[in-house]
């Protein structure tokens, strides 16, 4: 039985790259909304049609990376299954793939794309947080900020157990 797990992470990041992350963060959530708006006008659900009603537009007026741009359709879809009504997203959080996303946990760091570049962040973690990607290849995770303005990563990653029968 594979099980996922989700550990958080704070990342340590300075003052300049702030604004970096904010830009992005806003960015996907631009991207978001104007997913969400043509989906409700198309009365389009579909992961693939949304992609090729919305891709090329939002690309140009958001200046996403294009696996950005993807993740931000993958989420208006995932949101309106789950909640069925959504009405507007804010520059919280962002989704990260396997190209958008690196685990170095070599140096306990990890690298994110951003709206204008690549970056690596230090993670401030414990030993438990440690313990749980130990030896894990990670290929998505979620970027975020809280209330207060300290930004965090979720790193999923998954867990097999041996089955009982």
């Amino acid at each position: 039985m594979i099980q996922s797990l989700t550990t958080k992470c704070k990342l340590i990041v300075s003052p300049n790259i702030r604004e970096k992350i904010d830009e992005t963060l806003e960015g996907f959530a631009g991207a978001c909304n104007q997913i969400l708006q043509t989906a409700k006008q198309e009365n389009c659900w579909n992961t693939t049609k949304l992609h090729h009603l919305t891709y090329k537009l939002v690309r140009q007026s958001t200046g996403l990376k294009a696996n950005h741009v993807c993740q931000a359709i993958r989420r208006v879809v995932n949101q309106k299954k789950a909640t069925k009504q959504i009405h507007k997203f804010r520059p919280t959080s962002i989704s990260l793939d396997a190209r958008t996303f690196k685990y170095i946990e070599s140096e306990q760091k990890v690298g994110v794309t951003l709206k204008s570049k690549r970056v690596n962040f230090d993670l401030k973690i414990g030993g438990y947080q440690i313990a749980l990607l130990r030896g894990q290849s990670p290929t998505s995770a979620t970027l975020s900020k809280s209330r207060n303005g300290n930004y965090y990563i979720n790193i999923g990653s998954s867990c097999s157990y041996p089955t009982q029968r």
